[in-house]
Order: structure tokens, then C-alpha cells, then sequence
């Protein structure tokens, strides 16, 4: 634990300074300090040794805290990999440019915590790089044109720091009056219809849209209109729609009429390839952690527990490099196994927040229907539906099952079902079926 003496020195100017002297603020301004992007090594905080192994493992303990929905979405500090992918859309963004009549809609799917939104940060990115606006929406917005309008408005600030690179040469006043063009406008569609200049909007947690798909109104008309003016390239100008969401994504838009995407514009994303994986976890312990020596070791053995999952990878590296700074830069075999045990409980959370909303019983069912199971063997929904309505009743097994599905707990492949992530799979069979009878 942390004692008086262990606080940094820049804690301990600021808690005299501000009159504050607990602990729990003494620790926040510690860790804090200890994520800054730059070295600050002279008030890094320190761990008091302790003859006993639980006091090493309490400290990294601090960091389980970290909310893993937040590190499940938005850029990758590191981001390697998925090459092929990002040419693809590179590709079709020129070949939208050149021949706007015929549209596209770009779509990532994929389970909780593969680097979807990573991904389409990147996307977007590259997009910026060509010249094109770049616009992020929430789903829910796009049913009202004012508010479209407001999101366009200020989400193209975010990537205006990419306009000066590349090969395109940007007016960003241009930008900005055609944004301006679009306030009067009475749709959705009327919003994106006002300017010239190539734009690509952005829609992430796109399975956000089934709950769209259920109206009938005039806003569920008129987002259903644009959407297909977008992917059948009836705007007026060149859109491309780069869209990111869990499984129920691509039903959600064929909902929405839109059901056939053209060649590579259609993503089922999976883990990170092995080199990828490592190229990601070096530059988190040599660029975060400043380690000293080889990282082999201990980027091995934290591919054994993140098995190429972006999440993942991110959560044990990030635990990883804030041990190595607190071990001052050396690997130690004790910090490695600190690294391991906080990684757990970060990874166990992150399952935990996916479920949230899944009562015991619905978990404890879902978990049955994959027991007996080969580990990457999908199920019927039959299969899946027995167990849960055997503990819940027919009707309200269909709105679990349809709740699980929304919530990226079961993936749909192929017609068959999958838990996406073998260690989420794992975790709920041994915490919710095997807990429950130890004799299975």
C-alpha cells in the first residue's frame, strides 16, 4: 500500500498547496502522473517493497479500476495491422470520388472489443488525408435534420488537423461555408445534399440502428432515405457511409434497405494478426513503459491471455507498461505476474459490463447451450433457446436472446450463433455453469 513517504514529491506540493491530505487523493495525483505522455521519472510514483507478494499486486490492483468500456472504443493509442482492410477503403474512397453516382456504404462488424472503432478512426483518418470532410453521427441523430447538421458542425473540427496532409489541397473555409449551406435544410438528406466536396460520415455502435428499424414514421422515412441515398450514390455529390457496430449491424441496415455492399465494403473483423499483436504490445512497454532490455518475454506471455483481441491487447499492455515505469524501466518476473493477475480482472470486468443487463439466470443459460460444446463449434439458435426457456419461459427467452445478441454476448455467424471471444466464452461456462454444479 502507499505510504506517506512513497507519495511523489509533486504530490505531496500539490496536497499542501490545496490542503488536501488523504490518501485517496494522494494516489489519484500519483497515477496520473504516472500516465503522462512524457517522461516525468523525478516524481514517478514508487512502490514501498513489502515482504509480503500481495503488496505488489494491491498496487497494480489501483489500475482494474480503469473503465474498460472507455478502452473498448475510440483510437488506438497503437495501431498496427489490418492493412488489407484500410487499402480497400482507401481504394473505394478514390473510386467514390471518381464515380459518386454509384455510392458505397463501408461496414466493419464484428464481437466486443475487436478494434472496431480503432479501425474506423483509421478510416477516417486516411479519408481526411484525401480531402474529404469527415463527419462522426450518432445513429440516433440521423432521424433529425437540425441535429444531423449540429453533429456535421462540430464532429469535423475533430479531423481538421488531417486537412494539411496529402496529396489534396484543402480550402478549410470551403469546409465550413458548405457545412453552413446545410443549416435551412428540412431532412436528413437535405443536410448531406447542400455541399460539394467529397464527405465520409461516420457512424459508429451502428447496431444502435435496430432501433430504428422499428418505426414507421416520417423521421424513420426520412433516415431510411438517406441512408439509401448514400449507398446507391443519389446525394448530388461523393458520400461514402463508413459504419462500425457488433453483429446485429448488417440486419439493422437491412432494415433500413440497405443489404448488398460491393466488393471488400463488407468487414467481419476478427483478432489481430500474431505480428500485428506484438507490434502493438513492444510500443506499449518500449514507448509508454520506456522499458529497459528485450520485451520477449513478457509480450509472449501476455499474448498467451489476449489471444490477438484489440481489447484485450490494449488492457494487458497498458497494466504492463504503467509496472515497467514503476519498476523503473527493468522487466522484473514479479512485475510480469502482476502484469497477468491485473490483466485478469480487467479482462473478467470487461466480460462483466458485455453481460450487464443478463440476469444470472439468463447467463447461467447461455452459458449451458455452449458447455459441452467444442470451443469453436457455433450453436443453433434452438440450442441456444432450450436452456433459456427452460429457466425463463418462451417469451421472455426470445427477448434475451435478441438482448445477448444486442449486447455482442452472442455473435451471429453463418446462421449459427457464437460467444465471439474464446476467454469470454470460457469465463461464462466456469462462472456461470461449472460454479453452479461442480460436477460438470
Amino acid at each position: 500500500m502507499y505510504k506517506k513517504h512513497s507519495i511523489s514529491k509533486f504530490s505531496q506540493i500539490f496536497l499542501a498547496s490545496s490542503g488536501q491530505k488523504t490518501e485517496v487523493y494522494a494516489r489519484s495525483i500519483d497515477f496520473l502522473v504516472s500516465v503522462l505522455p512524457f517522461p516525468l521519472e523525478q516524481t514517478a510514483p514508487e512502490i514501498i517493497p513489502c515482504p509480503d507478494d500481495r503488496c505488489h499486486y494491491t498496487s497494480m490492483s489501483d489500475f482494474v479500476d480503469l473503465n474498460p468500456d472507455i478502452e473498448d472504443r475510440g483510437e488506438a493509442k497503437y495501431f498496427h495491422g489490418r492493412t488489407g482492410i484500410l487499402d480497400s477503403f482507401q481504394h473505394r474512397l478514390k473510386w467514390t470520388e471518381k464515380e459518386p453516382q454509384k455510392g458505397t456504404t463501408f461496414l466493419i462488424q464484428a464481437a466486443p472489443g475487436a478494434g472496431k472503432s480503432a479501425l474506423l478512426h483509421e478510416c477516417a483518418r486516411l479519408a481526411a488525408i484525401e480531402g474529404f470532410a469527415v463527419a462522426e453521427v450518432d445513429p440516433h441523430k440521423l432521424l433529425d435534420p437540425e441535429v444531423l447538421h449540429e453533429s456535421i458542425d462540430t464532429s469535423w473540427m475533430r479531423w481538421r488537423r488531417w486537412l494539411t496532409h496529402g496529396s489534396a489541397s484543402v480550402d478549410v473555409g470551403v469546409f465550413k461555408a458548405e457545412i453552413d449551406l446545410g443549416r435551412a435544410a428540412k431532412t436528413p438528406l437535405g443536410v448531406i445534399e447542400k455541399g460539394k466536396r467529397g464527405l465520409v460520415l461516420l457512424l459508429d455502435e451502428a447496431q444502435l440502428m435496430n432501433d430504428l428499424t422499428v418505426g414507421t414514421g416520417l423521421p424513420f422515412i426520412h433516415a431510411k432515405a438517406l441512408l439509401n441515398a448514400i449507398h446507391n450514390g443519389r446525394t448530388g455529390r461523393s458520400v461514402m457511409l463508413a459504419v462500425a457496430g457488433l453483429s446485429a449491424t448488417a440486419d439493422a441496415f437491412e432494415g433500413m434497405g440497405v443489404s448488398r455492399f460491393k466488393d471488400n465494403c463488407y468487414v467481419e473483423l476478427g483478432p489481430l494478426k500474431p505480428e500485428a499483436e506484438r507490434e502493438v504490445i513492444k510500443d506499449w512497454l518500449k514507448k509508454d513503459g520506456r522499458a529497459k532490455g528485450d520485451p520477449t518475454p513478457w509480450i509472449d506471455a501476455i499474448m498467451q491471455k489476449t489471444h490477438g483481441w484489440p481489447q484485450h491487447v490494449a488492457s494487458y499492455a497498458q497494466v504492463a507498461a504503467l509496472q515497467v515505469r514503476k519498476d523503473k524501466r527493468s522487466m522484473t518476473p514479479q512485475g510480469l505476474q502482476a502484469v497477468l493477475k491485473a490483466g485478469e480482472m480487467k479482462r473478467a470486468k470487461f466480460y462483466e459490463s458485455r453481460a450487464k443487463g443478463l440476469d444470472e439466470d439468463h447467463r447461467a443459460a447461455i452459458a449451458e447451450a455452449f458447455a459441452n460444446a467444442r470451443e469453436d463449434q457455433t450453436q443453433t439458435r434452438k440450442a441456444i433457446m432450450e436452456p433459456l426457456v427452460k429457466a425463463v419461459g418462451k417469451e421472455q427467452a426470445d427477448t434475451v436472446f435478441k438482448r445477448a445478441l444486442g449486447k455482442g454476448v452472442l455473435d451471429h455467424r453463418n446462421g449459427r450463433y457464437a460467444i465471439p471471444i474464446p476467454s469470454m466464452r470460457r469465463w461464462f461456462i466456469d462462472s456461470y455453469y461449472i460454479a453452479r454444479d461442480p460436477l460438470h
